[in-house]
């Protein structure tokens, strides 16, 4: 259940437009903690996210997940602000 939960909410993030090659999920427990460490690797490109949560561990999946797109979201808004740059500069 929880692994293809991870493979559909994973299919959506290659809309940032990165094929994306691999993906690696740890779960755990550690005491009262669950725990998620979501390694995403792609063409020239590896996120991690990790996190840790007292409720559950969908909860702990979730913002792992949120980490891991907040970076894709900020390295295609770098590439999509520097083509802009060149395009204006451009004669």
């Amino acid at each position: 259940m929880l692994e293809e939960l991870l493979r559909s909410k994973v299919e959506k993030l290659e809309r940032f437009g990165h094929k994306l090659l691999s993906i690696h999920a740890i779960f755990g427990r550690e005491r009262y903690f669950y725990t998620a460490e979501i390694t995403l690797v792609a063409k020239g490109l590896n996120l991690v996210g990790k996190a840790k949560d007292r409720q559950d561990m969908l909860t702990c999946m979730e913002e792992a997940l949120m980490k891991v797109k907040e970076q894709l979201h900020r390295r295609e808004s770098k590439r999509v602000e520097r083509l802009r740059r060149l395009a204006m500069h451009r004669p």
